[in-house]
């Protein structure tokens, strides 16, 4: 058995614990010996029990409150050594950080989900956010394999650092939707949507760099427009924009029934100001909803992947173009942008073939180690 142990910083419903969850959904476990590694408390939107189900081992560094970077180290090393894997997989930079300092004899590899910049800027603050991108790029090059979850990570590395890392491109579990309406107009009933309006949805972090105002804003300039939008999700903005909500501007918080509610929607829509490749874009794909997308490189390279228009990009800086881009993505044929977005799904975006991808590289990373011997 192939022994790989996966760290992460928790196993809350965000973007790197779905991409651990998706490669484990469709591991092989007749082949794989799989281990967890978490390193603070758990939160709300835990999806521990989701993970409890698999066949996987699960070690929670600390379960009760977080704890300082030494103790935490010990108790990693300590945990390492008792699992004693052929592969460490990090997940989050507190394990990019750590790993490097453990034994030469464990495999170290690191999935990047966002390439070191405005993301941390904002997370952290100017002179923090630098010194995180600083650690980031760092500890990068001293891991065995650094792996890019989109291939505009992988091509910002190249131009900007000159470093070669190879990409595995994010892929969701979602199932194809079959285009059922009936399916369609009683979930929009559940939910409590008019069916005289198109519903944009957005799925996301409410924070700044994710610009949920700016959207809330437009749609309200728009109110004359047949539109409405849904704002799925929560983090430190919720609060105050859920007093924006009205009967077309809807903030249900955080729900786990995200595929149900983008069967109901029309349109995704993201006003990211950075992504590494969103997995809420990847669900919205195997509806197969036409997509309204701020001109950021993740999104570019999504769009030009499609051999017909199935959706625009916008300035996130700039809201008139936004409204302009609305006007345009109401024109599409919902029909034929469904056929075109899915059939591009099922070739690049699935979770099986990242999940198969990864198992491919676990197999080359062994066999190089053992030439190495």
């Amino acid at each position: 058995m192939i022994k790989v142990c996966f760290l992460i910083s928790s196993l809350c419903n965000e973007g790197p614990v779905n991409v651990v969850y998706n490669i484990l959904q469709h591991i092989d476990y007749t082949v794989f010996d799989i281990s967890i590694i978490t390193f603070i408390p758990e939160k709300e939107n835990s999806k521990m029990e989701e993970f409890k189900k698999l066949p996987i081992q699960i070690c929670q560094l600390s379960p009760e409150r977080k704890i300082g970077p030494l103790c935490l180290f010990f108790r990693l090393r300590k945990a390492v050594n008792s699992i004693h894997p052929d592969i460490l997989h990090a997940h989050c930079p507190r394990s990019l950080y750590l790993v490097p300092f453990l034994s030469k004899n464990y495999i170290k590899m690191y999935t990047i989900h966002n390439y070191p910049g405005e993301l941390q800027r904002v997370l952290y603050g100017k002179w923090k956010g630098e010194m995180v991108i600083a650690l980031n790029h760092f500890f990068s090059r001293r891991i065995d394999c650094a792996v890019c979850c989109a291939p505009n990570i992988q091509a910002d590395y190249l131009k900007q650092k000159g470093w070669s890392f190879p990409c595995i491109s994010n892929g969701s579990s979602f199932p194809i939707w079959q285009q059922d309406n009936f399916q369609r107009n009683k979930l929009r009933k559940q939910f409590g949507l008019r069916d005289d309006l198109k519903y944009f949805i957005f799925v996301g972090r409410f924070s700044p760099e994710k610009n949920p105002g700016k959207l809330i804003r437009v749609f309200k300039r728009l109110k004359d427009k047949p539109i409405g939008l849904i704002l799925l999700g929560d983090g430190p903005l919720w609060t105050a924009l859920k007093k924006e909500e009205d009967d077309r501007i809807l903030l249900p918080g955080f729900q786990n029934n995200v595929y149900e509610y983008l069967i109901a929607s029309d349109i995704y829509i993201s006003a990211s100001n950075g992504e590494g490749l969103a997995n809420t874009l990847l669900e919205s794909m195997s509806i197969g909803l036409p997509m309204l997308l701020s001109d950021i490189p993740s999104h570019e390279i999504v769009l030009s992947q499609m051999p017909q228009v199935v959706g625009f990009l916008f300035n996130q800086n700039n809201e008139n173009d936004l409204c302009n881009k609305i006007e345009q993505v109401l024109k599409l044929n919902a029909k034929n942008t469904a056929c075109i977005v899915q059939s591009i799904f099922l070739e690049h975006y699935t979770a099986k073939k990242m999940s198969t991808s990864y198992q491919r590289l676990y197999y080359t990373l062994l066999n190089k180690k053992q030439i190495r011997k």
